[in-house]
């Protein structure tokens, strides 16, 4: 019996995929574990292998389609016996999904075509808003189709037509800011979609801290100038270890709120948020309470690179019980992210600033101070909770040779 291919999920989150490239083509025969196609999802690009052998028989959405709902059927696979009479069977149960097009990915503009109209502006039927903005933005009026009574042209004929014309073709006057309206990326729609969510449905309360990482400071520069390990500490390889220290002596911020439940993670599961030239990834360093700084460091490493091409996949981005944003390096000083769907907080870290301090002995002394942002879900954790949390991310920032021990 032919299978039919469909949009697969793939990630936690994905509802909808662009549709990159297909590896096969229409009667190219397809082995179990080939490469049949390229999906841009809200993580990343991603290979869609076959888990069935067969002849590709019919690609129905082609490349280029964006914004195809997981479970669309996208093509159909027929398998060694079936007839064409199987094949057509299985085409007639597939219902074609609205909405679905197959366009270019990220085309920057649309050219508009634009019906001949009487060319003297003064009988043109026109709403005063419609000719104001026309006038505003130099359009002549007069070769805009109108939709309003009796063909009048209203305010949406004229926003479309800058919508819809191409970019050259319109030059605002001094009156008006030009602009140009691009398309975004899967990665940054999802991303505007999940965030907006989150920040509406999720009751975020803020905590914040300082940590003294004077001394976690020295111990890094004395292990990435002693030769100790083979890759360079950096500060967040040091906070990410420290964070998931702390959360595995505090099991209740290792939570999220899932259909009206409260998930509790098993491991210690730390996202990682990564930048890319479209978004943000957010990569998980699996069991990271168990690994030394150095693997830690290496493993950061290798995910940030995937992320920047595109090749994680699923396992690596799925999960994780708490992520870690640093703005630190762009010389941010503080500030607090959105907390991620399925994780119950974020942490945000800024910069280290030199500050003075007193000393045990009362002298001052010039310290580097790092503040935390920490954005909770009050759903599944407490302020109190969360508070010791914290107090304890900040124990091991200051002490970090006890995270460090035993390590290399």
């Amino acid at each position: 019996m032919p299978l039919k291919i469909n949009m697969p999920m793939l990630s936690p989150t994905m509802e909808k995929g662009n549709i990159v490239a297909w590896r096969k083509t229409e009667g190219d025969s397809v082995e179990v574990g080939d490469v049949v196609l390229d999906v841009d999802t809200d993580k990343a690009t991603m290979e869609v292998e076959a888990t069935y052998a067969g002849t590709l028989e019919k690609i129905l959405t082609p490349a280029g389609s964006r914004d195809v709902p997981v479970k669309t059927t996208i093509a159909i696979l027929r398998q060694r016996g079936d007839s064409d009479d199987d094949v057509a069977r299985i085409m007639s149960e597939i219902t074609p999904v609205p909405g679905v097009c197959a366009c270019a990915p990220n085309t920057a503009s649309r050219t508009h075509v634009i019906v001949d109209a009487p060319k003297d502006v003064s009988v043109i039927s026109a709403s005063p808003l419609a000719r104001k903005i026309a006038n505003e933005y130099g359009i002549d009026i007069s070769k805009i189709p109108g939709s309003g009574p009796g063909s009048r042209v209203v305010r949406a004929d004229v926003e479309k037509a800058i919508d819809l014309s191409n970019s050259h073709s319109l030059e605002p006057t001094e009156s008006a800011s030009p602009y140009v309206d691009a398309p975004p990326s899967n990665i940054r729609k999802i991303i505007a979609e999940k965030l907006t969510k989150s920040k509406q449905d999720v009751p975020h309360f803020y905590l914040n801290v300082s940590a003294d990482i004077t001394s976690l400071i020295k111990i890094r520069e004395e292990i990435n100038s002693g030769g100790v390990a083979d890759t360079k500490i950096t500060v967040n390889d040091l906070v990410i270890k420290a964070t998931a220290l702390a959360l595995s002596d505090h099991p209740d911020v290792n939570v999220a709120w899932s259909n009206g439940q409260i998930r509790k993670f098993s491991n210690v599961d730390i996202s990682v948020a990564v930048s890319v030239d479209d978004g943000l990834i957010t990569p998980v360093v699996r069991r990271a309470d168990r690994k030394s700084v150095v693997e830690i460091s290496h493993e950061i490493k290798r995910l940030a690179q995937l992320a920047k091409t595109k090749s994680l996949t699923l396992q690596q981005i799925a999960g994780g019980g708490i992520t870690v944003s640093n703005l630190g390096m762009y010389g941010v000083d503080h500030f607090f992210a959105i907390i991620n769907s399925q994780q119950g907080s974020i942490l945000s870290i800024g910069k280290a600033d030199t500050v003075p301090m007193y000393n045990e002995r009362g002298e001052i002394v010039a310290a580097q101070m790092l503040r935390i942002g920490h954005a909770v879900d009050h759903r599944v954790i407490d302020g109190a909770v969360a508070a010791k949390f914290l107090s304890s991310l900040v124990t091991y920032l200051q002490n970090p040779l006890r995270m460090l021990i035993c390590q290399y």
